[in-house]
């Protein structure tokens, strides 16, 4: 089980990563919300990996502190986009 979680855990992580980066480089343009609601889905799949299993607390913590970043990535990032441009 541990092996499984550590895997998905690394694969989330990573997946995060590239996300971010892609953001950061304007390879991809979601918009804020889009952002934000990814965020708040890592951080409450972080928080059922932490509930489910007891013994497995510490992957569950890091996929719920992954989605916060990305919630607050999402929050402050630079609205470049304006109609009168």
């Amino acid at each position: 089980m541990h092996l499984g979680l550590m895997i998905l855990t690394s694969i989330i992580i990573l997946l995060m990563l590239v996300y971010l980066s892609g953001i950061f480089l304007t390879l991809i343009s979601p918009t804020v919300l889009q952002i934000q609601l990814l965020g708040i889905q890592l951080t409450v799949f972080g928080a059922v990996i932490l509930l489910a299993y007891n013994e497995a607390a510490g992957y569950g913590l890091t996929i719920g502190i992954a989605g916060l970043i990305t919630g607050i990535v999402g929050s402050f990032r630079d609205k470049n986009t304006s109609k009168n441009n």
